[in-house]
Formats: C-alpha cells, sequence, structure tokens
C-alpha cells in the first residue's frame, strides 16, 4: 500500500541522489559509514590528537561536527565524540554527512544565521536519507492490520523516535504518534495531552 505522497522537496531529491548508488532492500540495510566511505568522507573521534589542527575550544561540548577537505568535492572528514549509543552515532554522522553533501562550508566559521539554516536543511535531508519514502509502504500496510505507533517506525528504521516523529511530520504537516487503518485509509494519531 502507498499513501499518496506529496511532490518530493530539494532535499528528499538530493537523499534520493545519494541512495541511487546503493542497492539498499530494506531500511536497516542503509549504511551510513558506506554512504560516507563511497563519498570520500572520514569519520574520526572527537579527540585532541585528529584536532591538532583546529581549535579545540571551539568544539568542546559538541557530539560531532565536519569540515570539508580542501581537495574540493564532497569529501571531509566527520569527527564525533566517543561513547554515544549506536543509533545516536548514526544520526549524528547522517546529517554531518548532509552538511558535507550540502554545503561544503566548515561549520565552525559561519555565523549563527547561517548555521542555523544550515542545520534545519543537514536534518531534514538525513531524515530522508535514513528513512526514505519506498520503505514508508511497508509502515502503512501493517498499519491496515493494527495501529502502528512511532516507537514501532522507530524501531523500523534504526532511527530515536524523535527522528522518526520529525520525518512524519515532514509527510504529514503536523505530530504524527502513530498510524491506524479505518474502512482501508490510513490515518495519523496524535495523542491529546
Amino acid at each position: 500500500m502507498q499513501l499518496r505522497h506529496q511532490h518530493n522537496d530539494y532535499w528528499e531529491e538530493r537523499a534520493e541522489k545519494v541512495l541511487s548508488h546503493f542497492s539498499y532492500i530494506y531500511p536497516d540495510d542503509i549504511n551510513i559509514y558506506d554512504i560516507c566511505w563511497r563519498y570520500g568522507i572520514r569519520i574520526l573521534p572527537l579527540d585532541r590528537p585528529f584536532l591538532e589542527h583546529y581549535k579545540v575550544e571551539l568544539v568542546e561540548g559538541l557530539k560531532a561536527f565536519s569540515i570539508p577537505s580542501n581537495k574540493g568535492g564532497r569529501r571531509g572528514f566527520i569527527f564525533i565524540r566517543e561513547g554515544l549509543n549506536e543509533i545516536e552515532k548514526k544520526l549524528l554522522i547522517a546529517e554531518e554527512f548532509c552538511h558535507l553533501y550540502a554545503h561544503h562550508s566548515p561549520q565552525l566559521s559561519v555565523d549563527k544565521y547561517v548555521l542555523a539554516k544550515n542545520e534545519q536543511q543537514a536534518k531534514r535531508m538525513s531524515a530522508y536519507l535514513l528513512m526514505p519514502q519506498r520503505f514508508m509502504g511497508q509502515v502503512y500496510a501493517d498499519s491496515i492490520d493494527e495501529a502502528v505507533l512511532i516507537s514501532d517506525i522507530a524501531d523500523y528504521f534504526l532511527v530515536t523516535e524523535e527522528f522518526a516523529n520529525y520525518r512524519m511530520e515532514l509527510i504529514f504537516n503536523h505530530k504524527v504518534d502513530g498510524l491506524l487503518a479505518y474502512k482501508g485509509r490510513v490515518g495519523t494519531i496524535e495523542w491529546m495531552k
């Protein structure tokens, strides 16, 4: 079952272009480390020995950041803090990949307005990258038999519930806590507070 989907936005098209280089069959096949490798992006620990050319005080408190390569293209480096769980690392690396893919500028040297815009764009593209529309059909189909909660969607895509909520909002333009079918039509569930 395929839910009516509005036209792709620019960031979804860019994510689909990246994914077109891979033959992912299931959402848990999506491997952000392989994607980075394919694009010549190195993932390094956010630790002093790897930061010798950067002002360490600029990255204090950050979980991850990216630096484009001097060689041009979409190559670069993603620095990620040690000790994060695998899901959080995946989400952070995906967002940093999207910065390198789309922006080609060091995050540490742009003003706060450009940074905020770039962060929003990278988050949007990473949502499309890790939760592509082509895999949503199974989620919709599952909702025919029983309610599919946001926690189920997050588990299916190996992301956090917050990230799954964000992606579902991109589809439905409102908060979604789950999906449920009624008389053959899929609708959204939003819990009341």
